[in-house]
């Protein structure tokens, strides 16, 4: 029944399924395999998720060079497997190593056009960032989460400060890392949109903490998203001016108790363009006209709209 219709209505009716429904299907018959595993446009975003790579025979790494397969987990991985992995996969896109076993990562640099890089929940302490510099011309999205950073502070943020392409940067760790500063690796990060930072480590911002370095004036940072993670630091006006063009502001504090300033007047007033706000994990006051609000853990989510006409905020819960 299959070969009596043509494989362009085939591909046509495969083109409206769902990843499962895909590979279920390709499980059916040899001849629908076939033409699901030439089609590279069928399995474009299709994403796969790999652990124990001893276990793939070479019919499975054919099928997923053939698919052209572009996005990775690889979990509980080592450096051998990173070999392995490129020579069936050379032209990966994009790479998460989840649960990774061994501090080097040198050999991704093998990955020519590897574009978005994650490393979570690493067992082993990361030295050095050192894998990152031969990727500094090709890295656009980067995020190292729950993980235990054991090297300086100036040697990350010369790490990071090379990804001159950067458009999404993640940093989530453990506390131990104390950076002064982002006013250094934001000079060079030009592209940045997205940026998501633990500020556990700081008590106070420096009113530089966010202006880019050897810059004088209002200089606004391309940032659009802010996500602050387990905040509890005083911020200032001045700290927030670069940060003029922010859309939307995540902050998720450390305690679940009220502190001894509400911060919410000076995001508002700071961030003129902000539309999208968001709190986590406090307990705060919000003045809306002769009303006042009290905003939970439960019911914190914010949308902000601004009337253009006479600059007035409106929040809505």
């Amino acid at each position: 029944m299959a070969l009596q219709l043509p494989a362009e209505l085939w591909l046509k009716v495969f083109s409206f399924l769902s990843w499962r429904d895909k590979l279920s299907m390709r499980c059916t018959c040899s001849y629908f395999r076939h033409l699901l595993d030439k089609s590279r446009p069928l399995w474009r975003g299709f994403s796969v998720v790999l652990q124990n790579l001893s276990r793939y025979n070479p019919s499975f790494w054919r099928s997923l060079a053939q698919r052209h397969v572009g996005n990775v987990l690889l979990r509980s991985g080592k450096r051998k497997h990173l070999k392995q992995l490129y020579t069936w996969l050379p032209a990966l896109c994009g790479l998460r190593l989840d649960d990774w076993r061994e501090g080097g990562m040198d050999d991704l640099r093998l990955f020519r056009q590897l574009q978005r890089l994650s490393v979570t929940s690493g067992s082993t302490p990361l030295r050095n960032l050192d894998f990152l510099f031969p990727l500094s011309q090709q890295l656009t999205q980067l995020g190292l989460c729950n993980v235990q950073l054991t090297c300086s502070a100036s040697h990350l943020l010369a790490a990071i400060g090379q990804l001159t392409r950067l458009t999404s940067l993640l940093l989530h760790h453990d506390g131990s890392l104390r950076v002064p500063s982002l006013s250094g690796v934001l000079a060079h990060l030009t592209e940045l949109t997205h940026l998501s930072w633990t500020m556990i480590t700081y008590r106070t911002l420096p009113h530089d903490f966010f202006s880019p370095a050897h810059h004088t004036g209002d200089v606004a940072l391309q940032l659009l998203d802010l996500q602050l993670l387990n905040y509890d630091a005083v911020v200032t006006q001045e700290t927030l001016q670069p940060l003029s063009r922010l859309r939307t502001l995540s902050v998720f504090h450390l305690y679940s108790v009220p502190g001894p300033t509400c911060h919410l007047q000076t995001w508002l007033t700071s961030l003129p363009h902000l539309t999208n706000l968001s709190i986590h994990g406090l307990w705060i006051r919000v003045a809306s006209g002769t009303s006042t609000h009290r905003v939970s853990q439960e019911n914190s989510h914010m949308v902000i709209k601004r009337n253009t006409k006479n600059g007035k905020k409106l929040l809505y819960y």
